[in-house]
């Protein structure tokens, strides 16, 4: 064949390609033979552009590519072979807008090398509807596994972006029940699945990668967060304690370590309780005692087992507690006193520490009583766990907790603030000290004088005790000391506050 005839044939060959192009998307087909009637003039000048944007392009020089290629694209829109290399030129030379605008002639056409250009091209220029909608209409269309998991991983996340996260959990999902996803890249495809926050997919798909090859650093540590949102404790500790492991040293600060380790702590601790002897002149939700203003001293404590997991930081408890006065300015003392409880608590947030309580009250002494509770029980915490970036730090601690008693129709609240500085106090910095004040205010439905308020210096040590090279410390030994004076008239609030508490 002499370079003439090589030269018709090609742009038969294109014409014959542009006319099938223009008929999958609905538009009107003409012969190859009408097409290059009517672009006879424009064949051969644009048949050597395109030659020449081939030729730059192989080179790797898609900048001059361009020129040439839009020549061609002029001389003969219809090809789709052309365009095709314009958009590619276009992109290569970093002018994605240009590329977009190459291909919205063409936009509707069921090609997959079309959708994708145009798809790709969009997310660059931040058209995330379009991209969204042309990786849609790619992902089927491609013709193999890998980039059919691709384009669905990649529509996912345009949908993902625009805000409509639930679109992208329905793709997702669909995409895998049908084979596509994970394809073969399940890391990907759960890096996806969280950004849709659909994260027992995650789960499966981490799963997927880990077996391909063991994840490590961070990867094995978003595999074990997105686990642990999704109430699969097992999976989040092996790989807490598999991304601690294999962290990059520099990554690994001391204080990065011990926040892995708070993390593995919570989820394996499934019992533990408190021990305390306390003094001072208040009542509480949790010893039911009312002295008047009178100091008592008591002893009392804890113990509660987890029923199921953590479940993402919404637990579920059973405890049985019991106080004991040991002594008082007026009133019984010693086993007349104890008081006991058996109950159950919930803690319905992730993020808030809210506890919902339902108990049983139990007179194990003759001047205690028998009822039932419903409590409810919040808190915030800034500065109250051990930190190993800082040698001293702010620390603050907000508490507020109601008590309802069905049958003796009794509410009690109290509510207590704390702000201060904590420093830590020996060279292991398992010991910290922290200094602030604190107003306290408590209720009693009961009283002539419902309500108290006091204020007043507070101190406090910490010793931490419990952990390994990877889990933190999770049993401590409190000790506080206070001092509060009434603010108003009532003087029940007023006077020393102490306590020793073990955690365990």
């Amino acid at each position: 064949m002499n370079p003439s005839d090589r030269r018709g044939f090609a742009v038969n060959r294109s014409l014959l390609l542009a006319s099938v192009a223009l008929a999958a998307c609905g538009a009107a087909v003409m012969t190859p033979a009408v097409v290059q009637a009517q672009t006879v003039a424009a064949s051969d000048s644009g048949y050597a552009d395109a030659t020449a944007a081939y030729a730059a392009m192989s080179a790797g020089r898609p900048v001059d590519a361009v020129a040439p290629a839009r020549r061609a694209v002029d001389a003969s829109p219809e090809n789709l072979e052309w365009r095709l290399l314009l958009a590619d030129a276009l992109t290569g030379s970093g002018d994605q807008a240009g590329a977009l605008a190459a291909l919205q002639p063409v936009a509707g056409s069921w090609d997959h090398r079309v959708q994708s250009r145009r798809a790709e091209a969009a997310r660059q220029t931040g058209d995330l509807q379009q991209a969204a909608e042309a990786y849609g209409l790619a992902a089927p269309l491609a013709p193999t596994a890998e980039s059919r998991a691709y384009l669905a991983r990649a529509r996912a996340q345009a949908l993902v972006q625009l805000g409509r996260t639930g679109e992208a959990r329905t793709a997702l999902r669909e995409a895998h029940a049908s084979g596509v996803l994970p394809g073969d890249a399940p890391l990907d495809f759960a890096y996806a699945a969280v950004g849709a926050r659909d994260d027992r997919l995650a789960v499966q798909a981490f799963a997927a990668a880990d077996r391909a090859e063991p994840l490590k650093g961070a990867q094995a540590l978003d595999a074990a967060y997105a686990a642990r949102r999704a109430g699969q404790d097992a999976e989040a500790i092996t790989w807490l304690e598999q991304g601690a492991r294999t962290l990059p040293a520099e990554d690994l600060t001391p204080q990065r370590r011990h926040e892995i380790g708070r993390e593995l702590q919570t989820l394996e601790d499934r019992w533990g309780g408190t021990a305390t002897v306390s003094t001072g002149p208040a009542d509480s939700t949790t010893t039911l005692l009312n002295n008047g203003g009178d100091q008592v001293t008591q002893v009392g404590g804890e113990v509660w087992a987890r029923v199921g997991g953590d479940n993402n930081g919404r637990p579920v408890q059973v405890f049985a507690r019991a106080w004991q006065t040991l002594d008082a300015d007026t009133g019984p003392t010693g086993g007349d006193t104890t008081q006991g409880w058996v109950g159950v608590r919930w803690k319905p947030f992730t993020e808030t520490n809210l506890s919902l309580e339902a108990s049983r009250l139990i007179a194990l002494g003759d001047a205690a009583r028998d009822d039932t509770m419903l409590r409810a029980a919040w808190s915030a915490d800034v500065g109250g766990d051990l930190r190993y970036d800082r040698d001293s730090w702010p620390s603050a601690h907000v508490y507020v907790d109601a008590a309802r008693l069905i049958e003796d129709e009794q509410t009690y609240v109290v509510a207590d603030a704390n702000i201060g500085w904590t420093w830590v106090a020996s060279e292991s910095r398992r010991d910290t000290v922290t200094a602030g004040v604190g107003v306290r205010a408590d209720y009693d439905s009961l009283r002539a004088e419902e309500w108290a308020v006091a204020a007043g210096p507070r101190v406090a040590w910490r010793h931490w005790m419990g952990g390994d090279d990877l889990r933190a410390p999770g049993r401590y030994l409190d000790v506080s000391l206070g001092y509060y004076v009434p603010i108003g008239d009532g003087p029940r609030d007023e006077g020393v506050v102490a306590a020793v508490t073990v955690g365990f």
